[in-house]
């Protein structure tokens, strides 16, 4: 049964090929699309890139081949798209550093998230958890907290500096007048391995790096970050609104852009595959359990969201001082 909705998306996309009508004559995609990748091979992102290509060639009955373009802080990824065809075929992936924090930890970023780039739909929410050795004295982020008011003043680690969990741990300890050292790492990885040794107090940290470390008792989740609820993978942890800091309960997320440009209707072509992708049961069997959460948007909305985080973001990282070359 056609829904008044399907009429209308298909009604808009009608209009928008008319006023294109060169795309119109153009079946689309006319060849393989690439998912474009800041980030290099074997991580989270890539790996996640990987299942969302095969699914999104199955939507839109063309290859779709991932291209890892590291470094620069997304810059080298960034600039690729920039420099391809606005025809849709170049996808970029990226998360909340290029597409909200970069543009306020980089004064001289070289491309604009939201001007060179049109927003296709947000992808998951990732929520966060604060996480100690399992062997730690601290029992609760109040703990913890009283602990960094007392003149010890407590170490913690991070994926590298301007990282999610670096500003947002900046923001905890501003706010709750405490003393905390950065001990910023190239990657989760080392910083996990430190923080299970005991070299570190505690590291804020995405749910699907850190679970299956709590899982086989080797760190001890305090409270997880950005879920209104408590998480279906650790329902023993509190949230951070329980924990009485509803202020810092933001989650991580990620998405997907296209060069700014692309005609719209290809836009809108794009963005139902994606969705359609997102939605597989390949997707969701293989990371909701790890704790992500499904969240498309719409392309207007993904774009008022990335200006609503872009400003949260940068007004943390200048309250924090915070600047990279």
């Amino acid at each position: 049964m056609t829904t008044r909705r399907q009429w209308l998306g298909w009604g808009a996309a009608a209009a928008a090929a008319a006023a294109h009508p060169a795309w119109a004559q153009t079946a689309f995609p006319a060849k393989p699309v690439s998912w474009v990748v800041p980030y290099p091979a074997g991580g989270f992102g890539d790996a996640m890139s990987r299942v969302m290509a095969q699914k999104l060639g199955q939507q839109l009955q063309q290859s779709v081949i991932v291209e890892n373009k590291p470094g620069g802080a997304a810059q080298i990824a960034a600039q690729y798209v920039k420099q391809q065809t606005a025809d849709g075929h170049t996808l970029l992936y990226a998360d909340i550093g290029p597409l909200a924090m970069y543009p306020a930890l980089y004064p001289r970023l070289s491309f604009s998230p939201l001007k060179d780039f049109a927003p296709l739909t947000r992808l998951f929410k990732s929520p966060l958890v604060l996480v100690v050795p399992q062997d730690s004295r601290f029992q609760s982020l109040a703990d913890l907290l009283r602990a960094a008011s007392n003149g010890e003043g407590l170490n913690y680690g991070s994926y590298g500096q301007g990282s999610q969990p670096h500003i947002w741990t900046e923001q905890l300890r501003l706010k709750t007048r405490t003393r905390m050292t950065h001990v910023p790492y190239q990657g989760a990885a080392p910083a996990l391995q430190d923080l299970m040794a005991g070299r570190l107090d505690f590291m804020c940290d995405v749910v699907a790096s850190s679970l299956p470390m709590v899982r086989e008792g080797k760190l001890r989740a305090l409270v997880s970050i950005g879920s209104e609820q408590r998480l279906q993978v650790l329902p023993q942890v509190p949230t951070l609104t329980e924990a009485g800091h509803t202020d810092l309960d933001t989650p991580g997320w990620n998405g997907v852009m296209v060069r700014a440009s692309t005609p719209a209707p290809v836009v809108q072509v794009l963005h139902k595959a994606v969705v359609a992708a997102l939605q597989s049961s390949e997707m969701l069997g293989r990371y909701v359990p790890l704790g992500l959460e499904p969240a498309p948007l719409e392309p207007a909305a993904f774009g008022d969201f990335i200006r609503s985080e872009t400003q949260r973001w940068g007004t943390a990282i200048r309250n924090a001082g915070i600047q990279l070359e």
